[in-house]
């Protein structure tokens, strides 16, 4: 079973952010994209291999294979889990992964989203997702950037 090391919800998924600070400080040696829609783009999945570090692999797989691969028994590694939304998490979660934590770090602007904190942005139904989240014991916090300090997504749910 892989062992899931740090959990970051960032709608632009791999970026120069990602790859220079969070990636390093979590240690992992594969990131894996859950995401149903970006593991059919194969132009996409291209592009996102080719900025991933030699040592680091990268698997951008649809929510079935994800919870396949990361439930797998006898699959050891380290693994930085990346994905759009919280309602990705919520159903890896039903699907038996288990997910310590989860760092929401980019949820940009969007017709029908709010601030949240800064320039993470959530609409309802995201709202209550990183609420559900938290009530099956993830702990789930704000921290945009690696030197920030991080903010419990409680306080800024209202």
């Amino acid at each position: 079973m892989k062992e899931i090391v740090f959990t970051r919800i960032d709608d632009r998924l791999i970026h120069g952010q990602v790859m220079t600070a969070w990636l390093q400080l979590s240690k992992a040696s594969e990131v894996v994209i859950s995401d149903d829609k970006t593991a059919k783009d194969s132009f996409m999945t291209v592009i996102m291999k080719g900025s991933m570090p030699a040592k680091i692999g990268l698997k951008v797989l649809s929510t079935e294979e994800s919870a396949n691969y990361l439930n797998a028994e006898g699959n050891n590694g380290k693994v930085f889990l990346l994905v759009k939304t919280p309602m990705e998490l919520e159903k890896l979660s039903d699907q038996g992964v288990k997910i310590p934590s989860v760092c929401v770090g980019g949820m940009g602007a969007k017709t029908g989203r709010e601030v949240l904190y800064r320039n993470i942005s959530a609409n309802e139904e995201e709202r209550q997702s990183l609420k559900a989240l938290a009530q099956k014991g993830m702990d789930v916090f704000i921290q945009v950037l690696s030197e920030d300090t991080p903010m419990k997504v409680e306080n800024v749910l209202k």
